[in-house]
């Protein structure tokens, strides 16, 4: 009886401590992979075409309201175009197959 609980003791404690390796080795891998995709020390230049964007139409606080969303989600990009969604078939006809298909009826003949 005492050499089982001792087995039992040994497994349990060898089961812990790998544990514990794994979490370490999990903990060093998200730590190197945050370090290798830190910003760069020094920020690029970014080009500004915000002219062309408000002659559009668009109200220069809104163009900063996005950029800003855009640099909080995403980090440093560069925002190539702002301008209204296309409209276009695809969003309607899917809304259509949608509508339609859950309409179908099995039919047991």
């Amino acid at each position: 009886m005492n050499e089982t609980i001792e087995l039992v003791l040994f497994v349990y404690g060898l089961g812990a401590v790998i544990a514990l390796g794994a979490a370490v080795l999990i903990k060093l891998i998200v730590a190197v992979l945050a370090w290798a995709d830190r910003p760069d020390a020094q920020p690029q230049a970014v080009a500004s075409s915000v002219s062309s964007a408000v002659a559009e139409g668009i109200p220069a606080h809104h163009l900063v309201a996005i950029a800003a969303a855009a640099h909080a989600t995403l980090g440093a990009h560069r925002i190539v175009h702002i301008g209204p969604a296309r409209s276009g078939a695809g969003w309607s006809a899917e809304g259509r197959f949608a509508q339609h298909g859950s309409h179908n009826i099995s039919h047991h003949h």
